[in-house]
This record gives structure tokens, C-alpha cells and sequence, in this order.
């Protein structure tokens, strides 16, 4: 017997990625196009803060790059989460190191990724937060 899982089902759920690189962007965009979730692609830290500032809420989660033109991604997310602090956001960084994880949490992330992310962990990462801000939807709903 084939055991074929279709994946996760993200169809009317958003995603804010803020990459400047485009094959880092193109990765992410093919491991999730299947998911159905709506994909917003911003390249500087700039963007996403006017973006932000338009879209109310912006996103149900985000992936930020650290190391993204004219505002790094830990000042982007200090931004995002005075703004909108339920929204998760998941600091993807090629650049690891004790004292950039730890700038990124106090600045506000939810979780840090290092590149490069294996499919199966950036569609779990996605998972938890996803289903705990649906989980914590429905419970305000009740």
C-alpha cells in the first residue's frame, strides 16, 4: 500500500515571508504552494512596515529573515509585534549564533529557524502556530 499524505490544509489562512532572497523565497513558495495558504512576498524591512501599517491584520503568521535591506528582520519584528503581538513570527536566519537568537526573542519571535530548513520542519513550525491561533480563535468564539 502507498501512503501518499496531501499535507497540511491552509486555504484562507496568510503568509507573510520577508526574504531580499529571491531562490530563499522560491524554496519556501514551493514547499507550501500546495497548502493552499496565501503567500505575500515582501524584500525589505521598509515594505513590510508599510505593510503592516495598511493591512489590519497583516498576516496568521510570518517568516523573517534576519538579514533583509533597510531594516533588519529583528527590528521588523520588535514592529510587527507592538503592532499585532498574537501574530507569530518565525526568524529564519542563515547566520546562527547564541547572541542573534537571542536579540531575535527579545524582540519578540516565536520560534528561530537556521538555514538551511528541511521541508519537514518548516511545515511543523507552521503547524504549531497555525493550529494554536485557530484553537485559540475558537475558544474566544465560545
Amino acid at each position: 500500500m502507498i501512503y501518499n499524505d496531501p499535507g497540511p490544509e491552509w486555504k484562507g489562512r496568510k503568509l507573510l515571508i520577508v526574504e531580499d532572497d529571491e531562490a530563499g523565497y522560491q524554496y519556501f513558495e514551493s514547499l507550501l504552494r500546495k497548502t493552499g495558504i496565501e503567500i505575500i512576498w515582501i524584500r525589505n524591512g521598509v515594505d513590510f512596515i508599510n505593510y503592516i501599517e495598511k493591512e489590519t491584520p497583516p498576516a496568521d503568521v510570518i517568516l523573517m529573515d534576519i538579514l533583509i535591506p533597510l531594516k533588519n528582520g529583528i527590528d521588523a519584528t520588535r514592529a510587527v509585534k507592538e503592532r499585532f503581538p498574537e501574530i507569530p513570527v518565525i526568524i529564519t536566519t542563515a547566520y546562527a549564533s547564541k547572541e542573534v537568537r537571542e536579540r531575535s526573542y527579545l524582540a519578540g519571535c516565536d520560534a528561530y529557524l537556521t538555514k538551511p530548513i528541511l521541508p519537514h520542519t518548516l511545515l511543523k513550525t507552521l503547524s504549531e502556530y497555525l493550529e494554536k491561533k485557530e484553537h485559540l480563535a475558537s475558544r474566544r468564539g465560545k
